[in-house]
């Protein structure tokens, strides 16, 4: 038997950290963070034909998902390949793309290490540049989850940023049910999550029964944003390569138009799987960003940096099917024919 839709006055509207009707973060204990909520774009991290990290390409980066009316910008996370880059790199990636957001989008920085010194090294260094925020994850193949809450106090008990708790067992190995996530968030003295476990709609609606008032973000390229917003996310975190889509949908489900979301998200889904596939995924959005003019190349650090030629005429085939062009102006998600 399928879980009923949340109720309208249980959503989360754009720009609301609490939803109404939840006791407040500052009721249960938890610091509230204004400001982080609604539709963020997780960066990839452009690369030049050579191999080396792009600072043009960041900016650009920058400038292109301010004019798709994204509400904030991370950075350092999975899909910025943030294991192949060096200290200098990731201060690097750091440097241009605040300095190109100049204030203008806040900047999530990805700070996570198996290592707990490590890590509250990261996010001071973050903090330090400007960061609005730092986002965490379980040190990878953790196995006491126990250890969890000790974990997050010795990395981000200090932090002078909102910490955003990252649940991501497919990169660190490490499944947490919610007692555990509830634990990251007590010892991070945070409010905010971003959930990517899947199935992750119920895992919301479990995480906010347990705490109201909590942000969750939705992950993993989107393929479940939809019901994600119906149980309750705040929004999205992710690296979809056309964000004004998710920022369409999310403002949909605010306003109580679940039949157009519905339509909206059902029209896209081909294109937010095709992109999210594992492995190949990263490499097809950069070719995307690339098409849309935003990235002067697809190339990951990958053993295999390019696409094969079978997978970029698969891309072309999906994009006609759903009507999508990679075109450097933001898409206009209504008259692409979203609501018909």
């Amino acid at each position: 038997m399928h879980d009923s839709p949340a109720p309208l006055n249980q959503l989360t509207p754009p720009n609301q950290l609490t939803p109404p009707n939840q006791p407040t973060p500052q009721d249960s204990g938890i610091a509230h963070h204004a400001g982080l909520s609604g539709t963020w774009f997780v960066s990839p991290t452009p690369f030049t034909a050579a191999g080396a990290v792009d600072p043009a390409g960041l900016a650009e980066i920058v400038e292109a998902t301010a004019d798709w009316g994204v509400d904030g910008i991370t950075v350092l996370g999975v899909m910025g390949e943030v294991t192949a880059l060096s200290d200098d790199e990731r201060d690097l990636v750091l440097r241009a793309v605040l300095a190109a957001a100049q204030g203008r989008l806040p900047i999530a920085v990805g700070c996570s290490s198996p290592s707990a010194p490590l890590t509250a090294q990261r996010i001071a260094r973050a903090q330090q540049l400007g960061a609005a925020a730092v986002m965490v994850s379980a040190p990878t193949l953790l196995r006491d989850t126990d250890q969890i809450r000790g974990f997050f106090t010795a990395a981000c008990g200090s932090a002078g940023v909102p910490v955003i708790v990252q649940d991501e067992p497919a990169a660190t190995g490490v499944p947490m049910p919610v007692s555990a996530l509830l634990a990251a968030l007590d010892g991070s003295a945070s409010s905010i999550v971003k959930l990517e476990d899947p199935p992750t709609p119920p895992k919301i609606s479990r995480l906010l029964s347990e705490r109201g008032g909590l942000t969750v973000f939705g992950g993993l390229g989107g393929v479940s944003a939809y019901a994600e917003l119906r149980r309750g996310a705040s929004g999205t975190m992710t690296g979809f390569a056309f964000p004004e889509i998710l920022r369409a949908l999310r403002i949909a489900v605010a306003n109580g138009e679940h039949a157009h979301a519905a339509a909206l998200f059902d029209r896209y889904l081909p294109y937010l799987s095709f992109e999210g596939q594992p492995v190949v995924g990263l490499g097809i959005r950069k070719e995307v960003l690339r098409r849309r003019g935003v990235i002067a190349h697809a190339r990951t650090r990958a053993l295999r940096p390019n696409l094969e030629e079978i997978t970029l005429a698969e891309l072309d085939d999906v994009l006609d099917r759903v009507g999508l062009k990679p075109e450097r102006p933001a898409l206009s998600v209504a008259s692409a024919g979203a609501w018909a």
